[in-house]
């Protein structure tokens, strides 16, 4: 319109007319996205965008801040992808970004939006005007100034000094450096009307991203947690004949999701190319989906029911201070001590405890209280305070629970906690630990404390997986529990942490359990007699 010219009524109309149906389509988009989006097909077909059922499911329960866990291709990237351009062609002053884990995803996701605006009808070209930049992986429109960017996680080259209002992180469980990401572009996220939606197939446990869904799941952080499994894609089956072999695990899910025999055939295919990592790519719950990277040295079903014990149990005592042996109280800070069973009168308690240096950023020291009689876990103390501090920490533990014998791991940083418990503290049942001849039949060595070493981590490792897998040790501690279903048997053989996560309450635990099995000191804090 020329300057000093006026709009005529009916332009005017038509500006209020289009004005309330770009306000219409904002709170409610779907309906535009299916009338005027497009996408390409696997058999190469570009047809109109419509709805699935998962992306229908997730449509109606999204909010400003989602955590998804799927599985391969459910087209969540899309929908996503079709959500944000939309809101960016129709919003002034708009810039949506979306994060991919790789380079080829980030090609993938570009030519999604590509297609997108080549295929829109005219007359949205024409109110929301030609694009200034249309390259590999961004759009710039300037008469809106509206930016759409698709990027790499790893090499990303925006984030401080500009607002993004929408913001996707696609396969976040498989970004470099996610955490470190991730606060940068969260940084840059509007704070009065910003979205955030954060996907991916699990990965495992012990990345960023099931840290996140641990967080989601308990209530913590503002992601809401919304999972899906791979049987809502109808595209996963194979026809077939009735299956007359189903299992005992094939029978229950066709019970419980009512899925057919072309689905389970589909679902046999898949496990027979991923073996172990099926559940990683194609999720059936929220727990069993994020395996560790390696093979669990644990039975994951054991920790899955053991999980959803705990969750249906009381939540424990915390103490903050404990008596000491002249009637003081000692306080624990920094160190959390938890109690699920109070010392009962008559009852006998193991205490298991690896040692830490106490750096702030470092290890943690840890100690787990097990019932002698029942292997019910009764206590667990963590933080990080130096091995003497520890050591006091200890006795007055023991002290606490009747008695209690105390198993330190003999090792490092351990040397200076059962130093002060035996020659300070004089504390009078600690673990000495019996090396036998097994030719000569008799103890060849004996050492204070527990001592980890080629022979005898093996038997703690393999003791533990079978008191958890059998149900003998009731662990009640969902923090043991999670750092469980994170050690693994590495590809060397050996049994420990998955990298970036810890196992000093999985090697607590053990020793716990080595000392339950054996008879009760009863000697003093000195070399036992005759020995």
């Amino acid at each position: 319109m020329a300057p000093g010219m006026e709009a005529s009524p009916q332009a005017r109309a038509a500006l209020a007319d289009l004005a309330e149906q770009v306000l219409a389509v904002r709170q409610d988009p779907r309906p535009w996205i299916e009338r005027n989006l497009f996408i390409r097909t696997k058999d190469r077909r570009v047809v109109p965008f419509r709805f699935n059922p998962a992306q229908i499911d997730y449509y109606q329960h999204r909010t400003r801040f989602d955590l998804i866990a799927k599985p391969r291709q459910l087209g969540f990237t899309t929908q996503v992808s079709a959500l944000f351009f939309t809101d960016t062609i129709l919003r002034p002053n708009t810039t949506s970004v979306m994060v991919a884990h790789e380079l080829e995803s980030t090609a993938r996701i570009f030519r999604i939006v590509q297609l997108f605006w080549e295929r829109l009808p005219d007359e949205i070209k024409r109110m929301v005007g030609p694009p200034s930049r249309s390259n590999r992986r961004e759009f710039l429109w300037p008469e809106i100034n509206s930016h759409f960017f698709v990027g790499t996680a790893g090499a990303l080259t925006f984030g401080r000094g500009m607002t993004i209002h929408n913001l996707h992180c696609s396969e976040f469980a498989f970004w470099p450096r996610p955490e470190e990401a991730l606060v940068s572009l969260t940084e840059a996220v509007d704070k009065e009307g910003g979205r955030i939606v954060i996907e991916s197939t699990p990965g495992g446990v012990g990345n960023f991203f099931h840290d996140l869904w641990t967080e989601a799941l308990e209530g913590r952080g503002r992601y809401a947690a919304q999972f899906y499994v791979w049987h809502e894609n109808p595209a996963y089956a194979i026809p077939g004949p009735p299956l007359t072999d189903l299992t005992d695990d094939e029978r229950e899910l066709k019970r419980r999701w009512r899925l057919s025999d072309d689905q389970i055939r589909w679902r046999r295919a898949q496990q027979a190319d991923l073996r172990g990592r099926f559940l990683q790519e194609y999720p059936e719950d929220p727990v069993t989906c994020f395996l560790a990277s390696g093979r669990c040295v644990f039975d994951t079903r054991a920790l899955t029911a053991i999980q959803g014990r705990i969750a249906a149990q009381p939540a424990p005592m915390v103490l903050t201070s404990l008596p000491t042996a002249d009637g003081q109280r000692l306080s624990l800070a920094p160190v959390t001590l938890h109690v699920w069973e109070q010392p009962q009168p008559g009852e006998q308690y193991v205490v298991g405890a690896d040692i830490a240096e106490g750096l702030p950023d470092g290890d943690a020291s840890c100690a787990v209280v097990l019932n002698r009689r029942s292997g019910a876990q009764a206590g667990e103390m963590h933080g990080r305070v130096s091995p003497e501090r520890f050591a006091h920490l200890l006795a007055a533990l023991g002290r606490y629970f009747n008695g209690a014998e105390l198993g330190v791991e003999a090792e490092n940083h351990g040397h200076s906690t059962l130093n002060t418990l035996r020659n300070q503290l004089r504390y009078p049942y600690l673990y000495h630990h019996v090396a036998y001849d097994s030719r000569a039949g008799r103890p060849r060595e004996i050492h204070l404390g527990w001592p980890t070493n080629s022979a005898t981590r093996p038997i703690l490792v393999d003791d533990l997986a079978e008191a958890i897998n059998t149900g003998s040790l009731q662990i009640n501690s969902a923090l043991l529990v999670n750092e469980c279903f994170t050690f693994i048997l590495t590809d060397r053989g050996s049994a420990e942490a998955q990298p970036g996560k810890f196992d000093d309450r999985v090697l607590s635990a053990g020793i716990a359990w080595q000392l339950r099995k054996r008879p009760r000191a009863r000697w003093s804090s000195e070399r036992p007699p005759g020995m």
